[in-house]
């Protein structure tokens, strides 16, 4: 008998919820902050209009909403410290090539500063780690990450900005990221034991994506709609996402991310302090508290 034959699907509920505002509007790309600060990307699609949010991990609170930037689309949130946000823009749409760093309070949503000429590079001890491209060669630069100041100028001496970067190390200790699995992993099998209450194995496509946390395990995994014959003829996939109590083997919580897709989506969720992260149908983020 499958571990999941008792469901408490109950048992865990969401705790918040952030909405888009209409139908157009999709959640884009989220960054967690160490501290607890979700802050992600509103892309209108239909406008070719976007903005920016930021909210409270732990309680859900809404901290700020609606920023923009003097670049309507073209730009990526690249990183988010305990004090700010860092987005790069691009040299222009036909040419996504990227020039231009603007800083945004984290806590606040307001400029903190903006370089318009260097592309980030990366971040390390306070110092954000520029480019520039000048006429047949790159020249290199480290800003002050607070203040946008010019802190040294490197000229065209990569080997340095290389082994600062080769220093950079992932210090999320915060955050929880999902393991993918295939048929070829070794643990896959057991995987599927587990899930076979639940999962019908012929019809799982792409891989199933997991992370533990404490007493509970969290999958991911896509499969095929069976029950319609339109999405069948279309091999449409339905996303779902369990929570397992590995101490009495039930699912305490249960959704589907993303009802009918064409494609798989990997790395759909992540756990930060505790609280399970996930996006639902490209429009609503949602907090499951696991403690």
């Amino acid at each position: 008998m499958s571990i999941l034959s008792k469901f408490k699907s109950d048992k865990l509920k969401a705790s918040w919820r952030f909405r888009t505002k209409s139908s157009s509007v999709i959640i884009w790309k989220l960054l967690i902050s160490p501290d607890g600060i979700l802050a992600g990307e509103e892309r209108d699609t239909d406008a070719k209009t976007a903005s920016l949010f930021a909210l409270n991990v732990p309680t859900g609170k809404l901290l700020w909403r609606d920023v923009t930037i003097d670049e309507a689309w073209w730009f990526n949130s690249e990183r988010a410290t305990a004090d700010t946000i860092f987005i790069q823009k691009f040299r222009k749409p036909d040419m996504p090539e990227p020039k231009g760093i603007v800083a945004l309070n984290i806590h606040t949503g307001v400029l903190r500063w903006e370089q318009p000429d260097v592309s980030m590079l990366f971040e390390f001890e306070g110092r954000i780690y520029s480019q520039r491209e000048a006429i047949g060669r790159k020249e290199f630069f480290a800003i002050d990450s607070m203040s946008g100041e010019i802190l040294e100028a490197y000229g065209s001496e990569k080997e340095n900005i290389l082994a600062l970067q080769s220093m950079v190390t992932d210090t999320d200790r915060h955050s929880v990221y999902s393991m993918a699995i295939t048929p070829d992993d070794g643990i896959f099998s057991a995987i599927a034991d587990a899930l076979k209450g639940v999962l019908e194995i012929s019809e799982l496509r792409g891989t199933i994506d997991f992370a533990e946390f404490g007493k509970y395990i969290v999958f991911s995994y896509h499969e095929r709609i069976q029950n319609n014959p339109q999405a069948m003829l279309g091999n449409l996939l339905r996303n779902h996402l369990k929570v397992l109590d590995t101490e009495d083997g039930a699912i305490v919580f249960s959704d589907q991310p993303n009802a009918e897709t064409p494609y798989p989506v990997p790395e759909n969720f992540f756990i930060h302090r505790g609280v399970l992260i996930y996006v639902k149908e490209k429009r609503e983020v949602i907090g499951v508290p696991l403690v």
